[in-house]
């Protein structure tokens, strides 16, 4: 595994930082993600080029349903051993390695002017 990152890192249109606790006010508005050919999924893309961890590497993802801006996804994840988010691509971004920790990961997003929304940027 590579070196770990200590406060914030990016993978694409993936952007990690990592905090101390999920906010109590929202715990009760979070869904698990389940893994989909062996990947949780952190960010889709629409070539199939995913970030996200290997659905054997202990990682528990949970997704904020509850006060994210539009056009945005939040995504907690609760590492208990070392893990690799990886993108599954044929030239995929550099992998982040993650220490055991509680990490947010928030999918930019950008304004579509023609259809005046704010969407998720994807790969």
């Amino acid at each position: 595994m590579a070196k770990f990152f200590k406060v914030a890192a990016a993978q694409g249109e993936v952007n990690i930082r990592r905090i101390s606790e999920i906010p109590e006010n929202i715990k009760e508005h979070l869904i698990p993600i389940k893994a989909e050919n062996g990947l949780l999924i952190v960010g889709h893309s629409e070539s199939g080029s995913h970030h996200g961890f290997r659905d054997e590497s202990g990682v528990t993802l949970l997704e904020r349903t509850k006060d994210v801006p539009a056009g945005m996804k939040i995504i907690y994840a609760i590492i208990e051993n070392p893990a690799e988010l990886i993108q599954d691509a044929s030239t995929p971004h550099d992998t982040i390695s993650y220490e055991p920790g509680i990490y947010e990961h928030r999918i930019s997003r950008e304004y579509n002017p023609f259809l005046e929304e704010a969407q998720r940027v994807a790969d």
